[in-house]
């Protein structure tokens, strides 16, 4: 027999994409708290909400920093690339990627079906020369989608709006679906709540690792390396958003990003850590404090504590969100503290560590139980702050806290 020539590949030792794709989703459905029945209830769910809908179907959007659309009905986080699902009912729902993730994509996607198109390419727009992806209109066109909703509105690129407008005809065969769809994302499931408790847990570790190492003249960047290191060796796929340290005038900062500024003592060093956990972000939020606290600091702290401990107390199915907002703020007031409020007390949680809903003064929604919620008590003045928060589902008799590790001032 004449030896094959170098790169040759033998037709039986190719692989059946099918049946691949099979092997993947069997090996995944056995280590992973997300079933394949979980994922079949969400495109059930969608399908639900496009049918009762003035839209044939509903496009699902999602770029590398907010993933949580798409990998909420296929486990595909978008890397580089940006990435949507279509749900038309009575059909199978699509998986639309760009044109270098198909191996990426069929190694993670829990849907079958994956449609490579040019416009989901990455932001620096590379040629692909010779590639003869579909367009839009063909993939519209397939599923008789003649007017499409878009969850994930605010997200979508105008090129990209612009072409799907020109498959369909015009603008005004486009919607904005996203009040459409919350529903179904607020509603978490079991499989969902385990995976936020998991995610609280893995968080746990990264906020230890840093009370074992810390110590004055470390970095706000060193530490975050500590946390992240710990909870990747402890069972997160990634951070559920750049963990934060905080210290000095830098923890005066609501959001922000590490620096290579040094700890000291006396002041407050603000921690801000969360983990991912097949896709699900939880966060602890604390407050540190090295050496001497100082009186007028550990007050300040307590009464943001005292605060957060009330919001989780409030938080009962059936409880009107805005009363519980202003009843927490109320008693920030009493204790002369009403100018260092910046937002609500809490505000939802899933895929993405903050996500609709938030709980503010001016909220109009019912607490239902089962809802989960990020409780958020940030406040800042003179220059310092800080937060405490934790994950919280909604119970009938108050707020299930999904951590409690280290819910107290914390002076080392």
């Amino acid at each position: 027999m004449a030896p094959r020539p170098p790169g040759a590949v033998c037709p039986k030792a190719r692989p059946d994409p099918v049946n691949l794709f099979n092997l993947i989703r069997e090996f995944m459905m056995a280590s992973t708290l997300l079933t394949q029945a979980e994922f079949q209830r969400r495109w059930q769910a969608m399908a639900a909400v496009a049918e009762k809908s003035d839209y044939d179907g509903l496009l699902f959007f999602s770029t590398e920093c907010e993933p949580a659309n798409v990998r909420y009905l296929s486990d595909y986080w978008p890397s580089f690339e940006t990435a949507a699902v279509l749900v038309v009912p009575g059909r199978e729902p699509v998986l639309i990627i760009g044109p270098e993730s198909l191996n990426y994509a069929t190694a993670r996607s829990r849907i079958a079906r994956i449609i490579q198109v040019m416009d989901l390419r990455e932001s620096s727009q590379p040629d692909y020369p010779g590639s003869t992806l579909p367009t839009w209109e063909d993939v519209l066109r397939e599923h008789g989608v003649r007017r499409l909703g878009i969850a994930g509105y605010p997200l979508v690129p105008y090129v990209i709006m612009k072409n799907i407008a020109a498959a369909l005809g015009s603008f005004e065969a486009i919607g904005n679906a996203d009040a459409l769809v919350r529903p179904v994302f607020i509603q978490k499931s079991a499989a969902e709540i385990a995976c936020l408790k998991k995610a609280a847990q893995v968080s746990e570790c990264g906020f230890k690792a840093v009370l074992e190492a810390i110590r004055p003249g470390m970095s706000e960047a060193e530490l975050c390396g500590v946390a992240t290191a710990a909870m990747l060796a402890n069972g997160a796929e990634a951070t559920g958003y750049p963990v934060w340290c905080c210290s000095g005038p830098n923890s005066a900062q609501a959001i922000s990003r590490p620096t290579l500024r040094r700890i000291g003592t006396g002041e407050i060093v603000h921690f801000s850590i969360g983990a991912k956990v097949e896709g699900y972000s939880a966060s602890i939020g604390r407050p540190v404090v090295l050496g001497q606290c100082p009186d007028g600091i550990r007050r300040f702290l307590q009464v943001g504590l005292d605060a957060a401990n009330l919001t989780v107390e409030l938080m009962r199915a059936g409880s009107k969100s805005g009363a519980v907002a202003s009843q927490v703020h109320d008693y920030i007031r009493a204790q002369g503290y009403g100018h260092a409020i910046l937002y609500g007390p809490a505000h939802g949680c899933g895929q993405m560590e903050c996500e609709y809903p938030f709980l503010e003064t001016s909220s109009q929604y019912v607490l239902e139980d089962g809802m989960v919620f990020m409780q958020d008590m940030f406040l800042t003045e003179k220059q310092m702050g800080f937060r405490w928060e934790d994950g919280v589902v909604v119970r009938p008799g108050g707020g299930e806290l999904l951590s409690s590790y280290g819910r107290q001032i914390t002076v080392l």
